[in-house]
């Protein structure tokens, strides 16, 4: 009932005003994104390219339309500290996920509100085209995936 009185009231006031606190939690709504598919975040308006889940370019060819024009995928992502950033990336979401399924079990937030999520791994490293791992004591993943992109590996 709490949860019902407390949408009713969010509706009338996205209504009213346009917005409402915790509107995020109705952002698969606004949307119109299915469940369970990814958020739009920051790095949906980067270009981009198809990738493979471990973010690596299916071509390692400028995709251009003309000779002047530059590569879709001309945009660097720095990671300072990668050795803590890098394995933070697919933790974000687990422990987001874990939070928001309590919530909604004891009736606290609506279903839909475990769509407003950070990113999986995976999500992630898709819609980054290149990396730049500064660390003085890299982890294994920031080697793995560099060694992927460096001089044996493509």
């Amino acid at each position: 009932r709490r949860l019902r009185d407390r949408t009713r009231r969010n509706i009338e006031e996205i209504e009213a005003k346009g917005f409402c606190k915790g509107i995020e939690n109705y952002s698969r709504h606004l949307s119109g994104k299915s469940p369970g598919e990814p958020p739009d975040t920051l790095l949906d308006y980067f270009p981009r390219r198809n990738r493979d889940p471990n973010g690596i370019s299916q071509s390692r060819e400028p995709e251009t339309k003309a000779t002047n024009e530059k590569e879709d995928d001309e945009w660097l992502l720095v990671i300072d500290e990668s050795h803590v950033t890098v394995p933070q990336i697919g933790g974000m979401f687990e422990g987001d996920r874990r939070r928001k399924t309590t919530l909604v079990q004891h009736g606290f937030r609506l279903p839909s509100a475990v769509d407003n999520r950070p990113l999986t791994g995976a999500e992630f490293w898709a819609r980054v085209p290149q990396a730049l791992y500064v660390s003085a004591t890299p982890g294994a993943e920031e080697i793995r995936r560099a060694a992927a992109v460096g001089p044996s590996g493509g």
